[in-house]
């Protein structure tokens, strides 16, 4: 019994000498692991807002300055046609006349 508890005192003294060496470069490694940790949460954050962009449906092109909009979102028009916004629809409008 007296010889495992010298053989893990040792073991035990060889390891602090080790970290005490090697302690830049400990800490250096536990701040790659914190940012890769740092990195997947928000990922996980990112994955969630895609999903709650693929619930509002389908993109539109509006007709008078070309940006994609939800559906949802978009004004539209009888003839199947879609703006973004009232300003786009007001201006097209003005156009028109």
């Amino acid at each position: 019994m007296r010889e495992a508890f010298f053989i893990l005192l040792v073991l035990a003294i060889l390891l602090g000498l080790t970290a005490i060496r090697y302690r830049k470069q400990i800490v250096t490694m536990l701040h790659i692991w914190r940012s890769l940790k740092s990195m997947r949460e928000k990922s996980g954050e990112r994955q969630v807002k895609t999903e709650k962009s693929e619930q509002l449906g389908p993109l539109v092109n509006c007709s008078k300055c070309g940006t994609w909009v939800p559906e949802q979102r978009a004004i539209k028009l009888r003839g199947g046609t879609f703006y973004c916004s009232s300003n786009c629809l007001e201006t097209a409008a003005k156009t028109n006349s």
